[in-house]
């Protein structure tokens, strides 16, 4: 028996499937799975790295599964043998594109459904992949290439040989990036059935990628409004998660919580593997609780993110933001329809976002903007709005001051550790400072707001180390997320690394990524009313402070709880 909100599945890749020598010792291996988790589904891989499972063997795996009552599914990786870290098909390379056009036909012959596992990029800079380029960049050039390729070389031999067949092109979590390397992101999603997501999440300090936590939930949300009802499902791995068991736990619940409707764990040999196993249990822990209660939730909301198709900037704020405890809701279009939205660096890879600025300014929008997208787009028009400029000087702060109304500051803060900022230059009385970093007799912003039109405009000091961030303290924090929160049902008081997740149906999730317990005042905008966790059933009592109910709650390291209001 499955789970009863979203489908598990595992992976098995080309090297797991030719280690199989026989069904019935492979049988008790798979026993283990079975004992935590309950799969209903595999995606069997058929190439990866020049490496091929052949029909017999394909067949005996497909046919194990199936009388067990799991789905099968194709997968195919398009890398070739190297002794580097990763080699890509060379995409001008006729010998490369038919061994491609050969695989998928192949596979299409056997299974219903093929997934791309998301290496089905270009890193090749080759003399063929040169001249290929020209004058274009690499952006220009890989995005056209990968598009055309996915029609010519996967969809079209695919359709012919199985009208019918599903195929998936799985995006991976470096989604700041996937241009350069020619992951089009605009097209193909069209171009395929469906799209699927990769949540991975890694220590962002000890590893080459800086993915903050909050990423396994963001980055399903995104690709979820690029292609809406499409996006398959979330795909995570045990890897570079052995610091800390939790982290991979994370990858489940926030994977989940994006309302993932299928979450795949790749992949089966390293899950079976003494380094990795028991990450098995942890695994089938999350999977069983989440599915409790992750039916009483709601749609996903949160402020409006706008990340342009194949934009980049400010590598993965987004994620040091939502670790802030501030709900996000990434789109690749301007949500005209939104109340809050916040744009990053990404937002200047739209030629007419000052424009834009303005016109949802003046409908009485609340538009937050980061200092790296003040940067981008001061010299374009911007000070038609405000006369406010983010300088090349920079300040070390680690006092803060707070005022409620932008006139006098009176309440003062510290940090742990002095953070690095930019210099943000505004005109007094034309602007106002909510939230001020002090140095010696002088003092830099750190939130600005102003007005335009109806609108309300605010301007966020981002340190120039992002994980900086976590250092703003409480006092600080409340007044960034009370600018993002406009008008919102709910709000939290607290320290950073505690996430708030919220739904249109009122129900939310308070997720610590904290080593200690923490405790956390929560603001719901409605009077009279009681917090009941979903899970548990217990009843938590507020007190009420106008229209509003205020709970004070504590929350253990590492864990979560889910909540709705009655």
């Amino acid at each position: 028996m499955g789970y009863r909100n979203f489908t598990l599945a595992i992976y098995l890749p080309v090297g797991n499937i030719n280690s199989i020598d026989s069904i019935d010792e492979f049988d008790k291996s798979f026993g283990f799975i079975e004992k935590y988790l309950k799969p209903g589904k595999v995606y069997l891989e058929t190439f990866r790295n020049s490496v091929k499972v052949e029909n017999d063997k394909l067949l005996l795996v497909k046919n194990y599964f199936q009388s067990k009552g799991i789905k099968t599914s194709g997968g195919i990786t398009t890398s070739l043998a190297s002794d580097e870290a990763f080699r890509s098909m060379c995409f001008t390379n006729e010998e490369d594109k038919k061994t491609l056009k050969d695989v998928v036909a192949y596979t299409a012959n056997i299974f219903d459904e093929i997934i791309l596992d998301d290496f089905f990029f270009t890193n090749c800079k080759c003399s063929s992949c040169i001249n290929a380029k020209g004058t274009s960049t690499w952006t220009e050039f890989r995005t056209e290439l990968m598009k055309s390729i996915s029609s010519d070389c996967i969809i079209k031999p695919a359709k012919e040989i199985n009208p019918d067949i599903n195929l998936i092109i799985k995006y991976p979590n470096w989604y700041e990036h996937y241009q350069e390397t020619g992951y089009n992101l605009k097209d193909e999603s069209v171009l395929f059935d469906m799209i699927y997501t990769g949540t991975e999440t890694r220590d962002p300090q000890h590893t080459q990628q800086h993915l903050p936590r909050y990423l396994s939930y963001f980055i399903m949300r995104y690709l979820e409004n690029v292609k809406p009802g499409k996006n398959g499902g979330g795909w995570f791995d045990p890897y570079q998660c052995a610091y800390n068991p939790a982290s991979y736990a994370d990858q489940a619940l926030l994977t989940l919580l994006g309302k993932s409707k299928e979450v795949t764990l790749f992949c089966l040999g390293s899950l079976l593997n003494r380094d990795y196993s028991i990450f098995v249990p942890i695994a089938g822990y999350m999977l069983d609780t989440v599915d409790e209660f992750a039916g009483s939730l709601g749609n996903p909301t949160g402020t409006a993110c706008y990340l342009p198709y194949h934009s980049c900037g400010e590598d993965y704020l987004h994620n040091y933001i939502g670790m802030l405890g501030i709900p996000l809701e990434p789109y690749p279009e301007l949500n005209y329809s939104a109340d809050n939205i916040f744009l990053t660096e990404n937002a200047a890879f739209d030629r007419d976002i000052v424009l834009k600025i303005k016109e949802m300014l003046l409908s009485g929008k609340n538009v937050i903007i980061t200092t790296g997208l003040l940067r981008a787009v001061q010299n374009n028009g911007f000070d038609a709005i405000a006369n406010i400029r983010c300088t090349d000087r920079k300040a070390y702060v680690n006092k803060f001051a707070i005022s409620d109304y932008g006139v006098v500051f009176d309440k003062m803060a510290f940090s742990e550790k002095p953070v690095l900022i930019p210099q943000v230059e505004y005109f007094t009385n034309d602007s106002w400072q909510l939230v001020s970093g002090l140095g010696y007799e002088n003092n830099f912003p750190i939130l600005i707001k102003c007005s335009y039109g109806k609108g309300s405009l605010y301007i966020l000091t981002i340190p120039d180390d992002f994980g900086d961030l976590y250092y703003y303290p409480a006092e600080v924090l409340y007044p960034v997320r009370a600018a993002f929160s406009n008008n919102s049902g709910i709000i939290i008081d607290t320290v950073s690394k505690i996430s708030l997740f919220t739904y249109d149906n009122g129900s939310f999730v308070l997720k610590s990524f904290l080593p200690f317990p923490q405790e956390v005042a929560i603001t719901v905008n409605r009077p009279d009313i009681c917090l009941i966790d979903i899970v548990s059933g217990e009843q938590i009592n507020g007190f009420g402070c106008g229209n509003k109910t205020i709970f004070n709650v504590k929350i253990a390291p590492m864990s979560y709880r889910a909540y709705k209001t009655r």
